[in-house]
Order: structure tokens, then C-alpha cells, then sequence
């Protein structure tokens, strides 16, 4: 080594070859004043996150940050996993009610095809008719025969025999088959009526259209009456019907009936907007024997018109009382 003194300073000179045999040095040591004792010279491995946004900076690699932002993401994100978990329901069990739901609606809908306010029916339909009369009714009958309301003037069933609904009088239970169920009737394919019946009566909404399907007529039934009818009984118990007040908005409008405590009709009559109209029929109690028939006006507007007896019976069917035709009435009449 050589020393070179000058004014104020000291000049060291090394040779180049002791310079080129010196080792570099392998790191570089931190000024003591910049360090802190107790801290380990090596960085220590950082436990692994297993949480949902851990695992989320791990494959972006972005694990070994630390930093607030990404702490306070961690923390809603865990809240939010947890919020989906108890809000949301699972996929397996969201398919099962699905899968529950479309079952349940088949069996709805195939029990309606087979039974109708819980009493077993079959499905027919009967054609007759051609060209553009051709008319097809589709309907429901009981699968076993159950006896009709007493009360009900009209009680329809299908005639196997003349192959045709009908209202008329069931004289043979074992060939009737009575109509229970929706029911549809087409004129050359256009749908034209449509209803319920209920043990033969009609029930619910019924509507007419025309053969561009619209709406004539509606009315609207309660097991063979007008939905509105006012229904007075004998007895507490609502077994036995005295009278059936037919009501429309209020009013007295429509078929009128009466009965006798043994079941049997005791009269039947119409009215017009709480006029009575036309003819009138009284009975006895036996035997639906006809006891008196009285003639009112023709309509509501004939209000004034006084009534007067057609005709009248004792109670063994013999004529007591017939009203004599008079000539101006006959004339008017033809």
C-alpha cells in the first residue's frame, strides 16, 4: 500500500491487482442507527388465509400484501358470503320444491278430471246434429248414482238411450246418469255455453256466446238457484225449504217456489222486477195435485191488471171451478 500525504488529506492508493482478488461483498448491512434490535434477519412465512377473499388474493397473488383496503374487502366479502349462505336457499333444495310444485299441480289437475267438489265423476261428450247445426257436448256424469235435491225444479242427466242431456223427469236410476261437473257445449265447433252442475242442478257461472265467442248472457247458481235467492226454512236446522225468493239486485226477479213441510211443491210462480207475472200454480200436499192456477199481467208494465183464477180442484183432482173463455180474449189472443 502506498501513502501519499497532501495538505488536509489522505490519498490511499491500492494496487489493481489486490483489487481484483477482493471479494464483493454479499449484502449490504444497514447503518446500525437505521436498524432495530430483536428483529430476525430473516422474513418469516406468513400464515396461509383460508377465507373467501384469502383464497381469492392467492390466486391473483396477491396473498403477501397486507394492506387496510384489502382487509376491509376481506371483511365485507365474509359478510356477505354469510349473508348469501343464510338468504339464499340451496340449489339441490330450490329444485326439490320446484319439482314438488309441478308434481302437485298434475295431481290438482288430474283430480279435477276426475272428481269435482270431491265426488267421483267420468268425463263423455254426445254429437248430433250436422253441417253448420253440428253440436257437441262435452260433459261430466257421476260414476254412481246419487238422489238430486227435492227442491230443484230442473235436474239434469244424460240419457244413454236417446243419447242426449235432458232435464225431463227421472223415471229409471238405473240407466240416468246424472250430470256433476263442467260442462261445454259447441255449435260447428264454436264454443256457444259453458257452466257447472252440481248432483244434476246448475251451479256456479254459466255464460252463452255467440259464434264469434261474445258474451249474450250470464247468470250465476247456488246448487240449482239463482246465486241471489233468498231461501226461507222450517226448521232451525235448514233441512226443510218453505220458500225459495228468487232476488236479482235486490229485487223479486225470477221463478218464485213454495213448499209444504212434507218436501212437496206448494206453489210456483214468476216474477218481474217484484211483480208477479203470468200464471201461477197452487198444490196440495200429496201427490203434487194441482189445487188452483191464477192469471196475473203479462209483464211488469201490466202491474195494474187484476188476477183472476184460470181454473180450480178439490183434493181428489176433480174440476170445481173453470173460468169461462170470453169472446174479446179469444179474439185478442189470435
Amino acid at each position: 500500500m502506498i501513502r501519499l500525504a497532501l495538505t488536509g488529506f489522505w490519498i490511499v492508493a491500492i494496487p489493481l491487482a489486490g483489487l481484483a482478488q477482493t471479494p464483493a461483498p454479499s449484502t449490504t448491512t444497514a447503518p446500525a442507527s437505521l436498524t432495530t434490535s430483536g428483529v430476525p434477519s430473516a422474513i418469516p412465512t406468513a400464515k396461509r388465509d383460508s377465507s373467501f377473499l384469502g383464497k381469492v388474493k392467492e390466486a391473483v397473488g396477491l396473498d403477501h400484501v397486507k394492506t387496510p383496503a384489502l382487509d376491509q374487502l376481506k371483511g365485507q366479502a365474509d359478510q356477505g358470503r354469510e349473508f348469501v349462505t343464510e338468504t339464499l336457499p340451496d340449489l339441490g333444495l330450490k329444485i326439490r320444491e320446484y319439482n314438488k310444485e309441478k308434481t302437485e299441480k298434475r295431481r290438482k289437475k288430474k283430480k279435477e278430471k276426475s272428481e269435482y267438489e270431491g265426488i267421483p265423476i267420468a268425463e263423455a261428450y254426445v254429437k248430433f246434429g250436422s253441417g253448420d247445426r253440428t253440436i257437441i257436448e262435452k260433459f261430466h256424469v257421476l260414476k254412481e248414482y246419487r238422489q238430486p235435491s227435492p227442491y230443484v225444479r230442473e235436474i239434469y242427466w244424460f240419457d244413454p238411450k236417446g243419447q242426449r242431456v235432458t232435464p225431463s223427469l227421472i223415471k229409471d236410476k238405473e240407466i240416468a246418469q246424472i250430470l256433476h261437473g263442467p260442462y261445454k257445449r259447441y255449435q260447428n265447433g264454436h264454443l256457444i255455453e259453458e257452466g257447472f252442475y252440481y248432483i244434476g242442478a246448475k251451479d256456479g257461472r254459466w255464460e252463452r256466446y255467440d259464434i264469434n265467442f261474445q258474451l249474450l248472457d250470464k247468470a250465476k247458481y247456488a246448487r240449482g238457484f239463482p246465486a241471489e235467492s233468498q231461501i226461507v226454512y222450517y226448521d232451525s236446522a235448514h233441512t226443510r225449504i218453505k220458500e225459495i225468493l228468487p232476488r236479482e239486485y235486490g229485487q223479486l226477479h225470477g221463478t218464485y217456489l213454495a213448499y209444504h213441510e212434507t218436501g212437496q211443491l206448494a206453489a210456483e210462480g214468476r216474477y218481474d222486477h217484484g211483480v208477479k207475472v203470468g200464471r201461477w200454480t197452487e198444490y196440495y200436499p200429496l201427490r203434487r195435485q194441482r189445487k188452483k192456477i191464477t192469471q196475473y199481467g203479462r209483464d211488469r208494465w201490466e202491474a195494474d191488471v187484476e188476477p183472476y183464477v184460470i181454473s180450480e180442484w178439490d183434493e181428489k183432482g176433480k174440476l170445481v171451478y173453470e173460468r169461462p173463455k170470453e169472446k174479446a180474449v179469444v179474439e185478442e189472443d189470435q
